[in-house]
């Protein structure tokens, strides 16, 4: 067994920013470093405080509520007067620079980690190179994947009963048949966050079956979501790529056929599920996502007594990952143990 996240200083996550920050522009750029707060969170009080859409509140990606995170994010014409008085629990804003573009997802190289991991008890630490490139709890929480799974189905009604949004559920109470209008009163990156993680679990299920059917086993891990297995030499395969299933058929590989469509069988699905003509900002196309990623940087400090469980070791470990990969997928793997 191990610990994660005993305390948010135990998680640091700073964001390698692609930005190229400028003396003037349209757009100011702040850095953004909370604590035990969610970034979808800090931005819609961001967005409240300032009077303004939360889609006009810019930035690259999500960061873990669990942690210590700094990333960039952007605004536009907004006074500096304004900014000054934000209040933010938990979390700061400090200005670096401005540009000319907004900040969108995706506008990161990658992540920086510092993690101690606690709890440790004869535990053999490994030196990895590639890990399997899952996607990990922070991705699924509760509900996010059936809240995902009921959407793509068009089984709106269903969805709408997992979320826990007030304004959402006053809505349906008023107009019960209105589920498709009530969750239109969630922002579209929200609703698509849902519909991200039910084609992420799909996309770990086909990973996982591949691994299992062509590689060498070394650790199977249980999660949220069913099992995770990793491999031995992953160097070997590190160029395969497994495609993150949506409309577009034509990305399906010839690697990956035969699992997908008894994915899709055991599912009740069909690629043309993947278009939501009720809510088109939600269709998803698909893409081929990295089966392995490269771990750079790494550095395992040495096991020291952990101070919080004085009968056991922790240790520090810092690495950087490009960006829509997961630290603790790392930690998964590279501690020969299981959490």
């Amino acid at each position: 067994m191990y610990t994660l996240k005993q305390l948010p200083e135990d998680f640091i996550v700073t964001e390698v920013s692609n930005i190229k920050v400028k003396e003037q522009g349209r757009y100011a750029y702040f850095k953004l470093k909370k604590t035990n707060r969610n970034t979808l969170d800090c931005v819609k009080e961001i967005a409240r405080q300032l009077n303004i859409k939360e889609k006009e509140v810019g930035f690259a990606g999500s960061k873990d509520k669990n942690a210590v995170t700094s990333q960039l994010i952007s605004l536009k014409s907004v006074s500096k007067e304004k900014i000054s008085k934000i209040k933010l629990d938990h979390a700061v804003l400090e200005l670096v620079g401005f540009g000319n573009e907004p900040i969108s997802l995706g506008d990161l190289s990658g992540n920086w980690f510092e993690i101690i991991v606690r709890n440790l008890e004869n535990v053999k630490i490994d030196q990895i190179s590639f890990v399997e490139n899952y996607f990990d709890e922070q991705r699924f929480s509760k509900n996010n994947v059936n809240i995902g799974r009921y959407l793509i189905k068009k089984e709106f009604k269903e969805a709408v009963k997992l979320i826990e949004d007030q304004k959402v559920k006053g809505l349906l109470k008023i107009n019960p048949h209105d589920a498709i209008g009530a969750l239109k009163q969630l922002p579209k990156r929200l609703l698509r966050m849902y519909v991200n993680a039910y084609q992420s679990y799909l996309w770990n299920e086909t990973l996982k079956v591949y691994l299992e059917q062509n590689c060498k086993v070394v650790k199977k891990v249980t999660y949220s979501q069913g099992e995770l297995v990793f491999v031995d030499n992953p160097a070997e395969i590190k160029e395969l790529k497994i495609p993150l299933i949506g409309f577009n058929d034509d990305l399906v590989t010839e690697e990956t056929k035969d699992i997908i469509q008894e994915l899709m069988k055991t599912q009740n699905l069909d690629f043309s599920d993947f278009v939501i003509k009720q809510i088109p900002e939600l269709s998803l196309e698909g893409e081929l996502r990295d089966a392995f990623v490269e771990i750079k940087d790494l550095t395992i400090g040495k096991l020291e007594i952990d101070e919080l469980n004085l009968r056991k070791n922790k240790v520090k470990i810092s690495f950087s990952l490009g960006k829509g990969s997961y630290a603790t997928m790392v930690v998964r793997k590279l501690l020969n143990t299981t959490q």
